[in-house]
């Protein structure tokens, strides 16, 4: 080590010898057992030399070579060069890890680390594992995760296209089928999580764990799964207003309506003519402001998403399976987005709500896992949402034990008081500075002096910014493909039912 102040540390190195952004080291303090753990944030050429400008000196001297074709003797001078590390501190390791309060000795020896150095992760890292741990491009045997306590904290996901985020989530959604302790729903508008999606990889189905696995969706899958349908009744005002714009009159007639028709409201203003709603309605209302209502009406219920019988409802299956610590995948890929977005809205709201009412039971609500909403493409329904129940969720959830997992390859879309409130980052490889800077402001870790690290980041891998990580963890995201095999080789064999069927899959 040769330079240093507590907020950064200088190292030298031999020429040639290998480092990279982003790996981890060791700084050993010959006079206290505590060691610092560093993190490479920049490497640097250097040369022993009292020449300012030597190396450009020497450079122009090697050109002029080449230009005559002469050799130059590298080795000669291979003495005199070296590479200086920059690096920031994570800590300090001793009887506990600690923050960096000082600095170490003059000259303290800088290693690289291995897998003991790491001992002190093991109790904030979690059950729910993604991956391995990173240092550098060097992937080490020890797995990494996220605790179930972040989950009503909210969780983003965030990554340029190509980059991992469907891998990640397949991880976790694996990790949660095997433990049984978490509810998570997962909304897929894209229909790759099911079956691996047309580039026939491998999904949720292949895990073989249907007792931890319930599907829905609206279009035909090669395998057991539910159809998706809501009722009209659960469907409300505010979950229409987050679907499309809607002037005074129009909302005022929807809520005349409702009042009008009961609970039964959406189907009559969906069946009855224009003229005998604008009567029933006293004639306070045009027209033209009922027949915009019942044109958006129409195209909600064209495709059977919308159930007239309550009883056909799946809402309280889907709720029942979460509280029962199951992953929930409602696969969307077939409807258009307003049925899609709908989806989202009111099955959130719903399990939201059942959460808050449980809370007053707290026998029942102590039992209850917490709940993970997935929301793909999250920028569309998180992006000036600030009377949505996505908002509600955002600044509520954690009260009531839901958390939202935002998944999205522009974070700078999305509201930024609403970003602030997701505690657990999974940054992987992000192009757009514009996205990084939204995400070093949000982050409840300081990721402020990691944009390089971030840039050079490859498919695959990420940085887990969260309050209950002391820094933020890189790590190498398991492979979905081979994680899977590695959980059904251990896998015991499956042992004969007895409980009840629930009547769903």
């Amino acid at each position: 080590m040769v330079g240093n102040s507590v907020m950064e540390t200088r190292f030298r190195m031999n020429f040639g010898e290998p480092l990279q952004v982003g790996e981890m080291l060791v700084v050993e303090n010959e006079t206290s057992p505590d060691r610092y753990l560093v993190r490479v944030m920049d490497i640097e050429h250097g040369a022993d030399s009292d020449q300012k400008g030597w190396m450009e000196t020497f450079a122009g001297q090697v050109l002029r070579g080449d230009a005559n074709n002469v050799d130059y003797d590298l080795e000669r001078i291979r003495p005199q060069l070296f590479c200086a590390g920059v690096s920031i501190p994570l800590g300090c390791i001793g009887s506990s890890f600690r923050k960096t309060k000082t600095i170490p000795n003059h000259f303290a020896k800088v290693r690289r680390t291995d897998i003991t150095d790491y001992e002190f992760l093991k109790e904030s890292l979690g059950d729910i594992q993604v991956g391995n741990l990173r240092s550098g491009d060097q992937v080490l045997d020890f797995p990494v995760g996220i605790t179930g306590q972040a989950i009503p904290h909210h969780i983003g996901i965030f990554a340029t296209t190509g980059m991992g985020k469907s891998n990640l989530m397949k991880n976790l959604a694996l990790s949660c089928m095997s433990l049984r302790k978490y509810g998570f729903l997962i909304l897929d508008p894209h229909g790759e999580y099911y079956d691996g999606g047309e580039a026939k990889k491998r999904g949720l189905k292949h895990a073989g764990k249907s007792d931890a696995l319930v599907v829905f969706s609206s279009r035909k899958l090669d395998g057991p799964y539910n159809s998706l349908h809501l009722a009209a009744s659960e469907i409300e005002i505010a979950d229409l207003e987050s679907l499309y714009e809607m002037t005074g009159a129009q909302k005022e007639c929807m809520q005349s309506a409702q009042y009008t028709y009961g609970d039964n409201w959406l189907v009559e203003l969906n069946d009855r003519p224009v003229g005998t709603i604008v009567k029933d309605l006293k004639e306070q209302y045009k027209d033209g402001t009922v027949s915009v209502i019942k044109r958006r009406l129409e195209n909600l219920f064209r495709l059977d998403l919308i159930t007239r019988d309550p009883k056909l409802s799946v809402t309280g299956n889907i709720i029942d399976a979460l509280h029962d610590g199951k992953v929930v995948l409602a696969d969307t890929s077939n409807m258009y987005e307003e049925e899609e977005l709908l989806i989202s809205t009111v099955l959130s709201r719903a399990i939201f709500q059942r959460n808050k009412e449980l809370y007053g039971d707290k026998q029942r609500f102590d039992r209850l896992p917490p709940v993970l909403i997935a929301l793909e493409e999250a920028q569309r329904v998180l992006t000036e949402a600030k009377g949505s129940i996505f908002a509600q969720i955002a600044r509520e959830g954690r009260k009531f034990k839901t958390g939202l997992c935002a998944v999205s390859q522009q974070p700078k879309l999305i509201d930024t008081e609403i970003i602030s409130q997701f505690n657990t980052l999974f940054v992987l490889g992000l192009a757009d500075r514009k996205d990084r800077e939204i995400l070093k402001n949000s982050a409840k870790q300081d990721i402020s002096q990691l944009e390089n690290e971030i840039q050079m980041l490859m498919p695959g891998e990420a940085l887990i910014a969260s309050p209950f990580t002391p820094f933020a963890v890189p790590v190498k995201i398991h492979l979905y493909e081979d994680y899977l095999a590695r959980e059904l080789a251990r896998a015991p064999p499956k042992a004969a039912r007895t409980a009840p069927d629930r009547g769903f899959y």
